[in-house]
């Protein structure tokens, strides 16, 4: 019993001891403070200098000797230096593949396939000008020109149409068909003396006049040059080209109007230009498209020149509509010596149509 009442005293003795001592010994630490790291070569300690401790007693070099060396992994031998760490981003896509411009569309002009059509109508803007000679000879004497306008009283300036269709039969031939009807009249008052067939008019007299002319092609196209941005063609036509004028004035037989008619059967060859200038990426293609005619046969020369641009616009189902336009001249001049009838055109012309 006595040996059990002394070692609980003793237990209760270091129980107590611990209680008191715990707190003492939870106030004691030592704060140390670590500089970041800097570039400094292998194997110098300056780094560690940096850590202090604020214990009393203890001095900062004792805490450096016996603190733990940290050393970067970039720190090598070979290196010398650490290198910051930085991430590289991959590019979002190859370049050149997806992000890279995108291709412009081929440059392809547009044109009729087998067994299409091509319709248009061309307004004509042109200046009026030519001559009417009837008849060539006046008391052995070679007769003075009429002009169609100062002296006979034609506008000057006309608004022509023009209609033309093709049909492509095959690959490279089609057939095509164009008219021009012309129907002019006017009046004036005679400035100079002329003779219109067998009689004279004097200077002061009202003449009125009415011009009817057709201009009328039907002819055969190749194209020997038929790639995707090019199309060029010959083609041979046969030319109609009816005319009648009917001069009413004081002095004039068959009164109120003398008639003259002069109908032209002509052959005309030309060719025809097609070149891509530059196609959007909607389909649409801006191209040039010129045409050269040269009419003969029956003493008469015809030039037809038709410098221009076309718009083509996609319709589907290789379905375009376009709208042209340029400058234009047509010419007539005749070669004979009992009547001549020279006439010339020339203007801006604009133009629209289908292929279908």
């Amino acid at each position: 019993m006595k040996r059990s009442t002394v070692t609980l005293l003793v237990c209760l003795l270091f129980f107590g001891s611990v209680v008191i001592a715990f707190p003492y010994d939870n106030q004691k630490f030592i704060n140390v403070i670590i500089d970041p790291l800097v570039d400094v070569p292998y194997g110098s300690n300056s780094a560690l200098s940096g850590l202090k401790s604020d214990y009393p007693g203890t001095p900062s070099d004792v805490v450096s000797a016996t603190a733990p060396r940290f050393e970067p992994a970039s720190y090598r031998p070979y290196i010398g230096y650490a290198r910051p760490i930085s991430k590289v981003k991959s590019p979002v896509c190859a370049p050149g593949l997806i992000c890279g411009p995108k291709p412009e569309p081929p440059c392809i002009v547009p044109r009729r396939f087998c067994r299409q059509w091509e319709i248009s109508a061309q307004v004509f803007l042109p200046r009026l000008s030519g001559t009417l000679q009837w008849p060539g000879m006046v008391l052995g004497q070679p007769a003075n020109g009429v002009d169609l306008t100062d002296d006979l009283g034609l506008p000057k300036h006309p608004v022509l149409g023009e209609y033309s269709a093709y049909y492509q039969i095959n690959w490279n031939w089609a057939i095509y068909y164009s008219i021009m009807p012309i129907n002019l009249s006017g009046t004036a008052v005679t400035t100079k003396p002329f003779y219109y067939g067998n009689w004279y008019v004097p200077v002061g007299e009202q003449v009125h006049t009415n011009w009817s002319f057709i201009y009328q092609r039907l002819g055969l196209m190749y194209s020997f040059i038929n790639t995707c941005n090019a199309n060029v063609s010959i083609y041979t036509a046969w030319l109609y080209n009816p005319q009648q004028f009917k001069v009413a004035c004081s002095v004039c037989p068959n009164w109120p109007a003398s008639t003259n008619d002069r109908t032209r059967q002509m052959l005309m060859s030309g060719i025809n230009l097609r070149k891509c200038i530059r196609t959007l990426c909607n389909g649409a293609t801006l191209a040039c498209d010129s045409e050269f005619s040269i009419g003969y046969l029956d003493n008469t020369l015809v030039l037809d020149i038709e410098p221009g641009l076309r718009f083509s616009v996609p319709l589907n189902c290789n379905r375009w509509g376009f709208v042209k336009g340029g400058y234009r001249w047509l010419s007539f001049n005749e070669n004979r010596n009992d009547l001549q009838m020279n006439l010339y055109l020339e203007g801006a012309y604009v133009e629209a149509g289908l292929i279908f």
